[in-house]
């Protein structure tokens, strides 16, 4: 949790920079929401950093939205993939950025502008964001049908964890030989920059980036977007360069009044239940079935169960 504490902001600061470790990842609102009741965090604009192999974003389906205002409540009624949401609703979360490495893919790259209110109809949390992560679980429903709306910016950044590291060790070794030419040439000082990033200014440009971000607290939420630079990075579908990725966050962050950091472990290594579940022939032949957007005929379905019961 890392607040923007001074500068008459109002907020108090930490000595230290708190750590908090759940066993589910949901049991983590609750150290959020002890931040915020101790002015540790501001009870808006908030950036959440999401390192993770899922989203987390979807919405308890059925729980009426006025329970996000009774928080022992509000912690009874979710769960692994749902506890984020509810906090945007509340007010308190104003942006997510979520990084991923690469098998993960339930929401398309890129940044995502849409917002999140009651639904006037079934007095539940519901948005109007368009992509199939939503569609698929009925969460989607136009503006008109919401009050008590709120903007959320979503940033989705596809990274590669095992490419960073091979990527920063690289340029270590290139910076540890280039120390070592340096002592022994003595015109050295006039050959040109190497264009490789080195650990060093990694750390530099993240902590500048925040150091702005900080200071630079006016900006409305939910209505700017990223740089030209930055964006071409967060749209593609392959992995940006890490120091692309830190600036894409960075630049992110500078539109938060604060900001916390969420590291899921599975964002380094996550199982397949199913594949050890269900046989090949299965896991081929019945994902169309289970895949949004494709209409299943009935029969197909009926045939695949019954081959695979007999199997």
């Amino acid at each position: 949790i890392m607040s923007g504490g001074g500068g008459g902001s109002g907020l108090r600061s930490y000595a230290a920079l708190p750590v908090c470790v759940v066993e589910d990842h949901q049991d983590v609102l609750p150290f959020i929401y002890r931040a915020i009741g101790s002015k540790h965090l501001p009870a808006s604009n908030i950036s959440f950093v999401h390192l993770d192999s899922h989203p987390d974003l979807l919405i308890p389906v059925n729980m009426p939205a006025d329970t996000v205002f009774d928080k022992e409540a509000l912690f009874s009624e979710l769960s692994i993939e749902n506890w984020i949401m509810p906090a945007v609703y509340a007010g308190h979360i104003s942006q997510v950025i979520w990084l991923h490495p690469p098998w993960a893919q339930q929401i398309s790259e890129g940044k995502h502008d849409f917002l999140i209110g009651k639904d006037i109809s079934t007095t539940t949390i519901r948005v109007t964001g368009t992509d199939h992560y939503f569609l698929s679980d009925g969460l989607y429903v136009p503006a008109d049908q919401l009050e008590n709306k709120k903007p959320l910016s979503l940033h989705v950044i596809l990274i590669n964890p095992t490419e960073a590291l091979n990527n920063l060790e690289e340029n270590d070794k290139a910076a540890s030989a280039k120390r070592v030419k340096l002592s022994t040439d003595d015109t050295a000082s006039t050959a040109p920059a190497s264009s490789s990033v080195i650990p060093g200014d990694l750390d530099h440009s993240c902590s500048s980036g925040k150091n702005k971000g900080i200071q630079n607290t006016s900006t409305q939420n939910g209505t700017e977007t990223l740089s030209e630079g930055s964006a071409s990075c967060s749209s593609r579908n392959s992995e940006c360069p890490i120091r692309e990725v830190v600036e894409d966050v960075c630049q992110a962050l500078q539109k938060g009044d604060a900001c916390v950091l969420d590291i899921d472990l599975d964002f380094f290594s996550v199982k397949n239940p199913f594949k050890e579940m269900y046989t090949i022939f299965y896991t081929n032949y019945a994902k169309p079935c289970f895949s949004f957007g494709l209409l299943c005929r009935p029969y197909f379905c009926k045939y695949l169960h019954a081959q695979f019961v007999c199997m």
